[in-house]
C-alpha cells in the first residue's frame, strides 16, 4: 500500500463543515510533490493526472479518532462512515468529511483536553471488505472558535 498523507484541516465552530477531502490513489511510478505538483521521480517531469489510479472504496468503511496527540488516551471527537462524518460514496477514491453546524457549535474550544481542545490529530483508517485496514492519512485538525453566537 501507500504511505499515509499528512494533511491539515480547520473546523469552524458553529459552521457546517462539508469538505471534499481528498482523492486516495497512486501513480504507477514513484512520485514526489514539488511546488504543488506531482513529479515523476524517474523522469523529473510533471506526472500527468491521467496516470493517477484512484482506489476503489466500494464496500469500505472509514474511521478516525481525534486526540490531543496520537498516543493520548482520550478521544476528543470521532468521525466514521457509520456516524456520517466520513463519506466514501462519491467513488473514484474520494474521501469526504461532514460535520453539521449543531455538532461543530458543541465542540468545546480551549486548551484543556479532553474537556476542551483547539488542536487535535487523527489517523484516518479505511477498512476494506476483506478485513484489511489501511492508514490513509494523518490529519492535524484545528478548531476555530465561534464569535457569532
Amino acid at each position: 500500500m501507500t504511505a499515509p498523507a499528512y494533511l491539515c484541516r480547520t473546523i469552524n465552530q458553529g459552521a457546517t463543515f462539508r469538505e471534499q477531502g481528498f482523492q486516495w490513489g497512486v501513480y504507477p511510478y514513484p512520485v514526489h510533490k514539488m511546488n504543488g505538483e506531482w513529479i515523476n521521480t524517474q523522469t523529473g517531469k510533471i506526472a500527468p493526472r491521467s496516470d493517477f489510479i484512484p482506489f476503489d472504496l466500494t464496500g469500505c468503511t472509514a474511521r478516525m479518532q481525534l486526540r490531543a496527540d496520537v498516543l493520548a488516551p482520550d478521544v476528543l471527537f470521532e468521525m466514521t462512515t457509520e456516524n456520517g462524518r466520513i463519506d466514501l460514496s462519491a467513488g473514484s477514491g474520494w474521501v469526504n468529511f461532514f460535520i453539521d453546524a449543531e455538532t461543530t457549535s458543541g465542540l468545546p474550544y480551549g486548551q484543556n483536553p479532553p474537556a476542551s481542545w483547539c488542536s487535535a490529530v487523527g489517523q484516518l483508517e479505511i477498512q476494506h471488505p476483506n478485513g484489511d485496514v489501511s492508514r490513509v492519512a494523518e490529519i492535524t485538525w484545528s478548531l476555530s472558535p465561534e464569535g457569532t453566537r
